[in-house]
Formats: structure tokens, sequence, C-alpha cells
């Protein structure tokens, strides 16, 4: 007699989720654990002889005669122990006619909410529906065909949304770890971040993080990007913040009027932007905390016992980040021959009031003007026209 032995729960089911418990017993219903992830290699199932293991807890159902291994799609025997069902790919892993299965795609046949909790996946993710405020996904590619509300969106690779972005115009007040922040301080509500391409329709008040290019078929408005490659955007940029390191094209409307601060920013590396941001925050978050454990251990010798390791954890805490701005400063650095190269191209209008920053160079526009496209000349940021003239260095 044989049983079959598994490393995932045979009995599953997406429909039949309970939160989780965290820390200090505090259950979250957004963390409700809606899919089996399981690796390339990894162990999902083996045959045991009960004759030599006979203390083997048992499950009825599988129990056989003879040596029997449900090999499924995606799954493969071990190449050392030939007992052993592995997965042959990234994926989830479930039951299918009697086999065990890998899946490399997940479907998300509906909104990513309540009844899914937040969903870490570590293949492809389709979301048929919404993205709903306050829940995240992550995954190696994803394709959201609904809307993405204030809510957090992560592809190792590629993301596409098919129906828009629209975050909240709030930040987040937050007594605990440090999230990162725009210019203005802000914790970003929606956050939509790729290792390689994002393409979406439009977006409004959205941090948008990108390693490689991102496409935008519609407007950008008050948000702020950080884009490794270029920046292609149909519609307006009007509000928010820019940080690239190639072209940026905007066709329809670049800037908005004096009231909206239109910025973009190029010649550095966004993402040390984005670390420095990070770690500005961190800095004011623990000089508040540390002006606040003082002042309390301040107040009398009971109290001081109290808060003085408190004071000396985030005094040690400061300083650490403080260095680490420090090495961050002198690892910032112009790439002279890249922001030469970097470009705005705007074939539609421009709007007064507009910043770009190229480099050590600055310029602001101060009329409304159109098919124009801004480059670093001799150290300084000039304007030309016809932009299609000047898109290429």
């Amino acid at each position: 007699m044989y049983y079959l032995h598994h490393y995932f729960d045979p009995d599953f089911s997406h429909v039949r989720l309970t939160p989780a418990e965290g820390a200090d017993d505090v259950v979250d219903s957004r963390y409700l654990g809606y899919v089996q992830n399981v690796v390339a290699g990894q162990v999902l199932a083996e045959i045991v002889d009960l004759e030599q293991h006979p203390d083997t807890p048992r499950d009825p159902r599988f129990i056989y005669r003879e040596r029997h291994l449900p090999i499924g799609p995606n799954c493969a025997l071990h190449r050392e122990n030939p007992d052993r069902i592995v997965a042959a790919a990234n994926g989830y892993v479930f039951y299918h006619d009697g086999l065990i299965s890998v899946k490399k795609l997940l479907n998300v046949r509906g909104n990513v909410g309540f009844h899914t909790g937040n969903i870490l996946f570590v293949g492809d993710l389709a979301v048929h529906g919404d993205v709903l405020t306050n829940f995240a996904v992550q995954a190696r590619n994803v394709l959201v065909k609904g809307h993405v509300e204030s809510a957090k969106v992560k592809a190792v690779e590629d993301l596409v949304c098919l129906s828009g972005i629209k975050g909240a115009n709030t930040s987040a007040v937050d007594d605990g770890p440090v999230k990162s922040a725009d210019l203005d301080g802000h914790i970003p509500s929606t956050l939509i971040e790729a290792g390689g391409n994002i393409r979406l329709p439009f977006c409004e008040h959205v941090q948008i993080r990108a390693r490689g290019n991102v496409i935008i078929d519609g407007s950008c408005l008050h948000s702020t990007l950080y884009v490794g490659g270029n920046l292609v955007i149909k519609g307006r940029l009007q509000g928010g913040v820019v940080y690239a390191n190639r072209a940026v094209y905007v066709e329809g409307q670049f800037g908005g009027d004096y009231t909206t601060a239109t910025k973009v920013m190029m010649g550095y590396d966004p993402f040390d932007f984005l670390a420095t941001q990070k770690l500005e925050s961190q800095i004011s978050y623990l000089k508040d905390k540390l002006s606040y454990f003082e002042k309390m251990a301040a107040r009398n010798q009971v109290m001081e016992q109290e808060y003085a390791p408190r004071v000396e954890l985030t005094a040690r805490k400061l300083k650490i980040a403080h260095a680490k701005r420090s090495a961050l400063w002198r690892k910032f650095s112009v790439d002279e021959q890249n922001a030469a190269r970097c470009r705005i191209i705007v074939p539609g209008k421009v709007m007064p009031g507009c910043e770009i920053g190229i480099a050590r160079a600055f310029y602001k526009t101060h009329d409304m003007q159109s098919n124009l496209a801004f480059m670093l000349v001799d150290e300084e940021i000039v304007s030309r026209w016809p932009a299609a003239n000047h898109s290429q260095p």
C-alpha cells in the first residue's frame, strides 16, 4: 500500500478563505491567502510506502494499492528522487481532473477586494475587475482590466491597466514605518510600480515607478512619476513631478496654469531621487519621534527611566539614516553624456509656469507656446521649434 503525502493543501479553495491572524492576535481581512504559490523545483507531493512508514498520517482518499503519482501540467518527477512530484514552473498549485497541476497565469474573475484580500503571486496575474481602495496586488506581469482606485499594484516585469487609475488626493498619517513620499511630503495613496514597462489610459493622483518605459494614452494629472526609460503622454501632463532620464514626450499639453505646478527633472537617475526622498522622510520622522521621546523623558525620573532607552534607540537610527543620506549624496552625479541626450518634446501646447531641470540647469516657462522641444545646450536649457526637428540628440 502507498500513500501520497502532500506538501500543499489539496483541499484549498479560493472561495473559502479566512483572514490571517497577524501580530498581537489582530485579524486583518486584507490578508486571506488567495492563492497557493509554488516555485519551480519545489516539492509538491511524495509517494510513501506504508509498510516502510507505518506511522505516516493518512487521508483515505490518497491511499493506493500501487505506486501512483498524479502528475499534471507544469509538474515533473524529482530528478534525484522519483517518488517526489515537483513544480516545473512558478505558479499556483491545485488539483485538476485528479492531477496535481501548476498554472502560470492567475485569473481573478472580478474585483480585488474583501473577498480576495491582497494578492501576492509568483506568476502572471490578470484582474478582470477593479483593484479597490486599500488593497494591493503583486505578480510577475500584471494586467488590470478594470480601474485601480487608491491601491497598490506592483509588477516584477510589465504592468498594463486598461481602464485607468485614479487615486485619492490625500496623504496618509502614519506613526509606524516611514513610507516613501513625494516632494510635498505626502504618502501616496495609490502606487503603481513595475520593473519593466507600464501602460495605462490615464492617471490622476498616482505615484508611478517604472524601470522601463511608461506610456499614458490619455492625460497624467497631479501625479509623481519615476521613469527609468522614456515617458510618452498622449494627452495632458498637468501638475505633479516627473523624474526621467531619457525622453519625455507630451503630445497634448504640458502644464496647466500658474496655480498648478508641473515639474520635469532630468539628468540624474530617477531612483536616486526616490531613495533620497525616502531617506528625507525617514529623517524627518525620526527627528519628530526623538523630540517627543526627549520631552517625555525630561518630565520626571520615572518617565526618564521609561523613555531613555527609546531616546537612545531613536538617536541611533537617526545617525544611521544621516549616514545613508550622506553616502547617497556622494553617489549623486550628473551623467554628462546622458544629460545631453535628454529631451522634452511637446508638439502641443506649452503652458506658463512649467519648471524644467536638466542636470544642473533650470528653466521656467512664462508664456503659452506650442510645438517646442527642450534640451541642454552648453549647460543651459533651451527651447527649439518645431519639436519634431529636435526630437533626437
